[in-house]
C-alpha cells in the first residue's frame, strides 16, 4: 500500500508540470529524505535539490564528490543536462503563457524550499554548474563558474519565463547565502520499486517455467 501510495504521489506530482510533460517529477532519497530529488524521467537523471548545497562553495561541494563524502555518488550539472531537464519539464526561455510561468515556479520551488531569490526584476532560484568561463575584471583573466537560473521574469509585461544561464561566479567564495551547486547523478530506481521489479521478474519466470497441461482431445463416436 506505502509504494501504491507512493508510485500516486509521482504521478500527481509529474502531473503538476502538465500532463504532456510528465518526464520530470520530485522523489526522496535515502541520504537526504523526502521529496530531495527532482527526477528527469526522459533522460534517467537525478538532481539534488540546491537547499542541501547553499552552505558550501563550488569548491567545497566538489571536494566532497568522492567516495564517502557527504555528496559522494553525485556530479555537478553541466549546462547542456540543466537545458535537457528544462524539456523534459515543457520549459522555454522566455515563454509568456500562464501555463509555462506555473511550470517554472513549480520547478524553481521543487529546487528551493528555502532558497528562493526575489529581486526587483526576477524571483529565481539559482545555482552554479560545470561549465567554465573566463572573465578578466580588472586583475587578469580568471576562470569561473556558470550559474543556471529558473524562475520568474519579473520587469517585463507580460512576464517572461526564466530559464537559462544568468551569469557567473567564483568557485571558491559565495556569491549569496541562496545560491547553490546543480547536483546530478543517473536515476536511482527507489528500493520499493527495485522490490516490485523483483517479484515482477520472480512471477515472470515461475509462469514461464510452469508444466504445461497437454489436453488430447477424446475419439468421437
Amino acid at each position: 500500500m506505502n509504494l501504491l501510495r507512493r508510485s500516486l504521489a509521482g504521478c500527481l506530482a509529474a502531473l503538476a508540470l502538465g500532463s504532456a510533460h510528465a518526464g520530470v517529477l520530485q522523489t526522496d532519497d535515502t541520504t537526504f529524505g523526502v521529496d530531495a530529488v527532482i527526477r528527469d524521467t526522459s533522460n534517467a537523471r537525478d538532481f539534488l535539490r540546491l537547499d542541501f548545497t547553499t552552505a558550501y562553495t563550488y569548491a567545497q561541494v566538489q571536494s566532497e564528490l568522492g567516495g564517502g563524502g557527504l555528496f559522494g555518488g553525485w556530479s555537478i550539472a553541466s549546462r547542456a543536462q540543466m537545458e535537457a531537464l528544462g524539456v523534459s519539464a515543457g520549459l522555454t526561455h522566455g515563454a509568456t503563457d500562464a501555463a509555462s510561468l506555473g511550470l517554472a515556479e513549480q520547478l524553481r520551488d521543487w529546487f528551493c524550499f528555502t532558497c528562493v531569490e526575489t529581486s526587483t526584476t526576477h524571483i529565481y532560484a539559482r545555482g552554479l554548474i560545470s561549465d567554465v568561463i573566463t572573465v578578466d575584471i580588472g586583475a587578469g583573466p580568471v576562470d569561473v563558474q556558470e550559474a543556471f537560473s529558473i524562475g520568474r521574469r519579473l520587469n517585463v509585461d507580460p512576464n517572461e519565463v526564466d530559464f537559462r544561464v544568468s551569469g557567473w561566479y567564483y568557485p571558491d567564495v559565495k556569491g549569496s547565502p541562496n545560491e547553490g551547486i546543480y547536483l546530478t547523478r543517473a536515476a536511482v530506481p527507489e528500493p520499493g520499486v527495485l522490490a516490485l521489479l523483483l517479484i515482477a521478474a520472480l512471477a515472470m519466470t515461475a509462469r514461464a517455467r510452469r508444466p504445461q497441461t497437454v489436453r488430447i482431445p477424446l475419439p468421437r463416436d
